[in-house]
């Protein structure tokens, strides 16, 4: 029997006394006699610090308390359903307005977070939050930063299946996590995988465009041209963007569809030819914010081109392959696709398309730039990461001779996933770096869906993977694949213009080129960016994934209210410890300090009444 220190006899003794307190008038005449003579004997041992005679004391006070009391299955019950409720109560509020664990589950903030990653989510950093409410006590709009990462709430936003609970039991919203864009008052315009911006009193915000550990996260401002209509009503069928109307397609009198965008508070005509030369207000839908910026890219093989009836291949040069460009897209022409289903009209967008040789140099640096979604392999079938619930079927593609394994591709290397998100790279032998896999990798290896696959009866559905120009570059998966001088993209601008010019205004072409970031004399255009950026209103932000591809974010729900935010990640714990790309918060802000002093207050209040009940003795006679 070992000897227990002090502190653990006073325990024993407290424990005693309760159940002395609540059964000793069970207890018979002579046990009871003995019973209350060992405690008061273990409360005078304790405050002599006489620790052998209290431990004595101890061990005989706790078996004659297990002999003679015993808990009810109720009691025993009721004291743990208690302790239960009161653990997560305080664990919940925590966790709501302290500070709480996280795993990303998913890959739209990739490369900053990936699948498994396990960090540390301050919730105190500009705010203080209801606990288990979308709400806060206090909140200070000055702490939030652009190109910070921020951890909010699902409550009201238009993403399905944001309900949850905390350890399965208290009703909860689910919370995500993007990186921060916009703040109330800004005005936004999307150019080169960049976002140029103003704030409330017009000056250039720079720091969306400069923050130095930033400068491979691209943004495009939207996700797929066939994703824009929204639930149709009364054989009406609006075109919104941002979660904002910003279009719609009707029937008229004669069964005619009418395409109109909403500019300058009225709805008016949607006029693609507009586009030909530079105007001062928004005239077809591909003005918005910069959408005619960027188009959508796959790559098809020659006899891919071929099958194509509607692509032009005149003077067509030979060429591994070939990157089809779908851009510009709108509501007048091409005309969208539009389906009536009982009860609703159904509609795809039918943008512009044309295309450039993709020669062996260029070949190599797709390969030496490509990212993936995290996907696995089994029996040569691939198929996207956490997508447990759907088995390998014959839409997903093949990868000949990879091994069975988790992978991912990112700038150009790839690797295998192992225990716990950890990767190691694979060598440059290894089956994945083949270059009969580029084409697979780079149409469907965000989705890995044959959906995606260029075929001829495919017109509308496009891999998520994004072209766009900046400073004369043609950039693809984030870097400059064509460079400006060279003749491949030389020939290609001076055929868009060709296009352009010939095209007539009931059929126009819009050529796919680059119309320079919104700067002039090098000053911020404010006038241009007021008249064709998105602003936004009081107490809203613009939350956009790191991982432009496959991130719902404020392009599907639109802007996301203040009180949704709930706090920032602060530490990266596995599997690479560290801290997470983003500009640093201030370590003292008046929320953090608040909750703080709380919890100090909390914790010396609790210090000096364990210190006074300590000085007291526990046993009194009843």
């Amino acid at each position: 029997m070992g000897q227990y220190s002090l502190s653990k006899s006073r325990k024993i003794l407290e424990w005693a006394y309760g159940w002395y307190k609540k059964k000793g008038d069970t207890l018979n005449d002579t046990d009871l006699v003995t019973f209350e003579s060992d405690m008061e004997n273990l409360d005078h041992a304790y405050f002599k610090k006489d620790q052998a005679e209290a431990s004595r004391l101890a061990h005989k006070v706790e078996d004659f308390t297990h002999a003679h009391f015993k808990k009810s299955i109720w009691q025993y019950l009721t004291e743990v359903l208690t302790a239960l409720v009161f653990a997560l109560a305080i664990a919940a509020v925590i966790r709501s307005s302290w500070f709480e664990p996280y795993e990303i589950p998913t890959g739209s903030m990739r490369p900053t977070f990936k699948e498994q990653d396990h960090l540390t989510v301050s919730k105190t950093q500009f705010g203080i939050n209801v606990p288990l409410k979308t709400d806060h006590f206090i909140f200070e709009p000055d702490d939030v930063q652009r190109n910070g990462i921020v951890i909010w709430s699902g409550d009201g936003v238009a993403l399905g299946d944001t309900d949850t609970s905390y350890f399965g039991v208290i009703p909860y919203k689910k919370r995500y996590v993007k990186r921060l864009i916009g703040k109330p008052g800004d005005t936004l315009y999307f150019y080169g995988g960049k976002i140029y911006g103003i704030d409330e009193k017009g000056k250039f915000i720079e720091e969306l465009v400069s923050t130095p550990g930033l400068e491979k996260i691209e943004h495009i401002p939207f996700l797929s041209f066939e994703g824009f209509p929204s639930s149709p009503s009364k054989g009406v069928v609006l075109v919104e963007h941002m979660h904002q109307p910003i279009g719609r397609l009707s029937l008229n009198r004669k069964g005619e569809l009418v395409g109109e965008i909403y500019s300058n508070n009225e709805w008016v005509i949607d006029r693609p030819a507009a586009a030909k030369a530079p105007h001062d207000q928004i005239k077809t839908l591909s003005d918005f914010w910069g959408i005619g910026n960027f188009a959508m890219a796959r790559l098809l093989t020659r006899e891919q081109v071929k099958a194509y009836p509607d692509l032009d291949t005149k003077n067509l040069e030979s060429a591994p392959y070939y990157l089809e460009l779908i851009h510009h897209p709108s509501l007048t022409y091409p005309r969208p696709y539009l389906a009536r289903q009982i009860p609703t009209l159904q509609m795809m967008l039918n943008p512009l398309h044309t295309l450039i040789p993709v020669q062996q140099a260029q070949v190599q640096a797709l390969m030496d730039n490509l990212y993936t979604a995290r996907f696995e392999v089994k029996n040569g079938i691939a198929r996207r990461y956490g997508v447990n619930e759907v088995a390998y079927s014959q839409l997903n593609p093949q990868l000949p001779g990879v091994p069975d394994g988790t992978y991912e591709f990112y700038y150009g290397k790839a690797y295998k996933v192992g225990f716990g998100g950890i990767t190691s790279e694979l060598p440059k032998d290894h089956p994945l770096y083949s270059p009969s896999n580029l084409q697979t990798l780079y149409n469907l290896g965000i989705d890995f869906n044959k959906y995606f696959e260029p075929t001829p009866q495919n017109t509308v559905l496009f891999p998520h993977r994004y072209a766009y120009f900046r400073d004369g570059d043609l950039y693809l998966l984030g870097a400059p694949i064509y460079k400006k001088g060279d003749p491949l993209l030389e020939k290609f601008v001076a055929s868009e213009a060709a296009k352009e010019k010939e095209s007539t205004d009931s059929r126009p072409y819009i050529a796919f080129k680059d119309v320079g970031a919104p700067i002039h004399d090098g000053k911020i255009d404010a006038d241009f960016i007021r008249t064709f950026g998105i602003n936004l209103g009081e107490k809203q932000y613009l939350v956009l994934g790191d991982n432009h591809a496959m991130s719902s974010d404020s392009r599907v729900f639109g802007f996301l209210p203040e009180e949704n935010l709930q706090g920032v990640p602060s530490i990266l714990l596995w599997p690479k410890p560290g801290l997470p790309n983003q500009p640093s918060y201030p370590l003292f802000t008046l929320p953090r300090l608040i909750v703080w002093t709380i919890a100090a207050l909390i914790g010396l209040a609790w210090y000096f009444w364990r210190r006074y009940k300590l000085s007291k003795p526990v046993f009194k006679k009843m």
